[in-house]
Parts: structure tokens; C-alpha cells; sequence
């Protein structure tokens, strides 16, 4: 008995229609799923500045309410025995730079140091901490040493932090670095980097993060704990008191130079009083209203 071997298959048109309806299936899922890929990672990225965020929180109950402070924690020699005695001592404001805070939360384990690189960071500079050395610990008064200094946080060279964070200098430092009364739903604390100067730039790394369309898109953690996804350099509740005693909204990415003078900081210029997120590298002291450990801003 013959069986019959010849089988029916695709014609080339039928397969060429197959493809072309399997080719706008894609066009039409690909930017949703594109979309719903940045979605996560913008959630992802908000966990994790809210991690760092209770990290700071977290210190400050036993700490008179102030986020981690390194200068009040590797303080200089007591002036009245010589000696390095823990909880004893000056502030000292040359560790007050955003390097030494990072890595000091880090040793007490506020958090690791892989939530402190965004999910989406571009920059080739920008990678976390692998093996960060707790053993360095040391409170005898011959080591005086309580953080790793191998930890970076130079964003032009090397860096183990993606996120800018309101530096712990002048006014800012007094007022806004912890728990306070002094319009914290507004004051920014820490959140994505953003481009020099708070300058919408086209071409600038920071928006890379989340932006559509090369425009600035980022997370922010203000100063009573709320967090928002911001689309612009100037939230509504964000203002600074200018030299002329009027309230101007606030650049969060820019020291504005003519706030209000304050005999009490510094020179008496006011620096400080506004906000700013930033990368603070090591510095001396100066009288600029800064305060020391800050000698200038880096951003992007």
C-alpha cells in the first residue's frame, strides 16, 4: 500500500505574513515594555534613597537628633588633656565631607555600600564599594580611626556614591542636617545628582538617570522623610530667603549667592541657608560660611 509522503508547509507568502504580524506585535509591546522596564528601575532607585534616608534617620535619635555627623565622631584632641578621648573634643570640620559620612554610616551599618549606586548610573567613575574594611575600626586614642578612608567620592576620578546629598556644612548643617523644625517638608536631604549649577543641559550625564528626552528626571528625599519624583531643578515647597528678605524659590542643584545675610554664619554672607544636592570632596577650612571639609561642589 502507497502511503502518501507529501506534507502541506508554509507558502513564503503565508510565512511572510506570520512575520510581518510578529513584527507589529514587537513595535507595539517594545515601548511598553521599555517603559515599564524605567518604571522599575525609578522604583528600585526610590528604595533605595529612602534605605539611605532611614540610614541617616536612624542615627539621629541618639545623636540630638542629628544625621551622622564624622566631624563629632573622629573628633580632634581634647584641648584640655591632648588626648583622643571618643565623645570628647572639638568638631573636627575637615572630615565633614560627603566621602567620610558615607563610609562612617557604612561602618556603623546603617546601610551596605551597594545601595549607595543607582540602579541606572551612567558614569564610568561610578561603581560601587566591593570590599569595604570593617576591621579598620579602631576608638584606642594611638589609631583614632572609625571608617574605611578607602571610600570614595569623587565624581571626576573615582566615586563609590551615585547620589547627591545636602552637605553637612554652615547654616544647612545647623538648621536642616536632622530633625527640625526649620521647614523640613521643603529642605532637600538626598536624591538623584543633577546637571552644574542646576543648568538644563541636553548633553548632561545626570540625565541619564531616568529623563525622557534628555531632560532631568530624579528621586528626592526631603527633610521630614516624604519623597517625590521630581521633574524639574525647582520643587514647590523649596525656597530660600534672599538678601532682600523676599522668598525665592530654590534651585536645588545651585548655591545661590545672594541669601540673606547672617552675622551668626561665616562671614556673614548667609551661605548655607539655602539647598543644594551635591558632591562634597575633602576641603579646608575656609570662611566663605561653609563651614570646613567643603572647599567646592561637584555635580553631574
Amino acid at each position: 500500500m502507497k502511503r502518501n509522503t507529501h506534507k502541506k508547509g508554509f507558502t513564503l507568502i503565508e510565512l511572510l505574513v506570520v512575520m510581518s504580524i510578529i513584527a507589529l506585535l514587537l513595535s507595539i509591546l517594545m515601548p511598553a515594555l521599555g517603559r515599564a522596564r524605567a518604571e522599575a528601575m525609578l522604583t528600585k532607585d526610590q528604595t533605595q534613597v529612602k534605605s539611605i534616608y532611614s540610614g541617616f534617620s536612624f542615627w539621629a535619635p541618639s545623636h540630638h537628633g542629628k544625621y551622622p555627623i564624622p566631624g563629632l565622631e573622629q573628633r580632634l584632641a581634647d584641648p584640655s588633656t591632648g588626648q583622643f578621648i571618643k565623645g570628647r573634643g572639638p568638631e573636627n570640620l575637615l572630615v565633614n565631607d560627603h566621602a567620610s559620612m558615607l563610609s562612617m554610616c557604612v561602618m556603623q551599618q546603617l546601610f551596605t555600600p551597594d545601595v549607595l549606586i543607582a540602579p541606572t548610573e551612567q558614569s564610568d567613575v561610578v561603581y560601587p564599594m566591593e570590599f569595604y574594611d570593617y576591621e579598620v575600626y579602631n576608638a584606642s586614642s594611638n589609631e583614632w580611626t572609625f571608617w574605611d578612608v578607602n571610600f570614595m567620592n569623587d565624581l571626576e576620578n573615582n566615586c563609590n556614591n551615585s547620589y547627591g546629598i545636602m552637605p553637612i556644612t554652615g547654616k544647612r548643617k545647623h538648621q536642616n542636617w536632622g530633625v527640625s523644625t526649620h521647614n523640613p517638608t521643603g529642605y532637600a536631604i538626598i536624591g538623584t545628582r543633577g546637571p552644574l549649577d542646576g543648568i538644563e543641559d541636553p548633553i548632561s550625564n545626570a540625565n541619564l538617570f531616568h529623563g525622557i528626552d534628555r531632560s532631568w528626571k530624579g528621586v528626592t528625599t526631603f527633610g521630614d522623610g516624604h519623597t517625590e519624583i521630581l521633574e524639574t531643578f525647582y520643587p514647590i515647597s523649596s525656597t530660600y530667603v534672599n538678601d532682600s528678605g523676599e522668598a525665592v524659590a530654590d534651585n536645588i542643584f545651585a548655591e545661590d549667592p545672594n541669601q540673606a545675610q547672617d552675622n551668626d554664619y561665616g562671614n556673614g554672607l548667609g551661605q548655607g541657608a539655602d539647598i543644594v544636592l551635591t558632591h562634597v570632596m575633602q576641603g579646608e577650612v575656609n570662611d566663605n560660611g561653609k563651614g570646613g571639609g567643603c572647599s567646592g561642589f561637584i555635580f553631574d
